[in-house]
């Protein structure tokens, strides 16, 4: 058995790395050590961490291999697992919030597959939270999402999870419906829609020269199978998606809004992040200047004031405001 509690720690921490995919090695280890705790020093040897690795094999029998196009271990049995490596409180208590959130936010088959794990781990281990909650008292409130076919999510779910492509039939938005050849990179979920980001490879029965990025929303495939054909993650695609760009519209490179009083209170619940972006002026009105921001957003912030703010900046998205309210005006006559 491990000899103290801190060596049980960091080899739970490899092995979600190595159940994630994540190639883990002793730089990505001792990286992600310091992410979890940021304004810690987390200070481990190259050799500490090799014999961890030793010992999961040894001790708890984890068939850990190296790969070395990516300079990590992996498992090379994805089923493995060992009832020695026990489940902490506190792992439990995230384990059961996170239940919550799947049970208002994945779909079938996914949501079913998470409550049955979920219940299989309290059967043997405590919830880690306190004797007098109540977790039905707690409830996520997401926005309606629309709705999925519970196979075909599940065959795209699967496709995405083991980066095999997909052919499928998709509706546009004006209903024309195509077959098409698709990589599914990743898989994202926002304002109630489950949607595709990847690369369109061509149809059935052509091939695209060059292939393009595209995002297809979920709920518009009528048809999907895996293709036995992989693809190679492109962490260019993550990394737009991580930096808030699920949708690459072009983006104003500053945003000036004036709000009137009378919404200074909404205003300040609704921009409290990024800290500086808020000014206040004398007579109560706040100056709100975002950065990188879509004209798309813009417009959604000005109609959420009810038309009690005022575009300063830039000079298209005002005129573009006005245009707007033309024509709402012209509609209700």
């Amino acid at each position: 058995m491990p000899a103290n509690k801190n060596k049980l720690l960091r080899m739970t921490v490899i092995v979600e790395m190595l159940r994630k995919n994540e190639y883990p090695n002793y730089n990505r280890f001792i990286d992600e050590m310091k992410r979890r705790d940021a304004g810690g020093v987390y200070e481990l040897s190259a050799k500490t961490f090799g014999r961890d690795i030793t010992d999961l094999r040894t001790e708890f029998g984890a068939p850990i291999e190296y790969e070395p196009s990516y300079r990590g271990y992996y498992l090379s049995d994805r089923e493995w697992c060992n009832e020695k490596l026990m489940v902490e409180p506190f792992e439990m208590k995230s384990a059961v919030l996170g239940q919550k959130f799947a049970e208002s936010l994945m779909p079938e088959p996914l949501r079913s597959d998470i409550n049955k794990a979920v219940c299989s781990l309290l059967a043997r281990n405590s919830s880690g939270f306190s004797e007098q909650a109540e977790l039905n008292m707690m409830q996520i409130i997401n926005p309606v999402q629309l709705p999925l076919s519970a196979e075909i999510f599940r065959i795209v779910f699967r496709a995405w999870e083991k980066r095999q492509k997909l052919q499928l039939t998709y509706s546009s938005a004006k209903g024309l419906q195509s077959d098409k050849v698709f990589e599914p990179h990743i898989l994202a979920w926002q304002s109630g829609i489950w949607y595709l980001k990847g690369l369109l490879l061509g149809t059935p029965k052509f091939s695209y020269k060059t292939p393009y990025k595209t995002i297809l929303a979920v709920h518009r495939i009528s048809h999907a199978e895996m293709i036995s054909s992989s693809f190679e993650g492109d962490q260019k695609i993550l990394a737009t998606v991580k930096a808030g760009k699920l949708f690459e519209f072009p983006r104003l490179p500053e945003v000036r809004l004036r709000f009137q009083p009378e919404v200074a209170l909404q205003v300040r619940e609704r921009f409290s992040c990024p800290p500086g972006c808020l000014q206040e002026e004398t007579d109560g009105a706040l100056l709100v200047v975002l950065k990188d921001f879509t004209e798309y957003e813009a417009i959604d912030v000005v109609l959420w004031a009810h038309g009690e703010v005022k575009v300063l900046e830039p000079e298209s998205l005002r005129q573009k405001i006005l245009h707007l309210a033309e024509t709402m005006q012209r509609n209700q006559e």
